[in-house]
């Protein structure tokens, strides 16, 4: 009866106190705020949900990230599964983290290729986000395919 009543006037359930309603029941209704910010220092801010990865975020909201294997690879005989290119890397606000899901030693393997990686340098289409990331900041890099290639050979 009262899930009907919430179904019915959902203008009248917003925010937190629908959160906390529907959380207790079946449906879990929270989302994260996640700031992307380009090369250039423009930021745009958008609201994701805890297990999308940082490229599914950015692909729901038309933000440019290329990544051309999903994170699924290629051919898994040619390159086995998992992330196979650096295209869709970025930087994690450090405070960030250990509020993710941790690396992995193939994505630390192919983050070698890129000369500008850091500490802070994941492959978007691994990080899963977390309720801990609310206000996570995510810097997206200039890309330079042409180095990248040069420097796999």
């Amino acid at each position: 009866p009262l899930l009907a009543i919430i179904t019915m006037f959902p203008k009248l359930f917003r925010g937190l106190a629908r959160r906390q309603l529907f959380s207790r029941g079946r449906v879990a209704f929270s989302t994260i705020k996640v700031t992307y910010v380009n090369v250039d220092g423009d930021r745009v801010t958008v609201d994701a949900e805890p297990g999308q990865s940082i490229l599914e975020v950015a692909r729901k909201n038309d933000i440019d990230i290329h990544g051309p294997c999903e994170g699924m690879g290629q051919d898994p005989t040619d390159y086995g599964e998992g992330p196979c290119c650096t295209e869709c890397r970025c930087f994690l606000a450090s405070e960030y983290l250990d509020k993710v899901n941790p690396i992995n030693a193939e994505e630390v393997e192919i983050l070698k290729h890129c000369a500008d990686t850091t500490n802070n340098s994941r492959l978007s289409c691994q990080v899963k986000l977390t309720e801990e990331c609310d206000g996570i900041t995510i810097a997206i890099p200039e890309w330079d395919k042409e180095e990248y290639w040069v420097n796999i050979k």
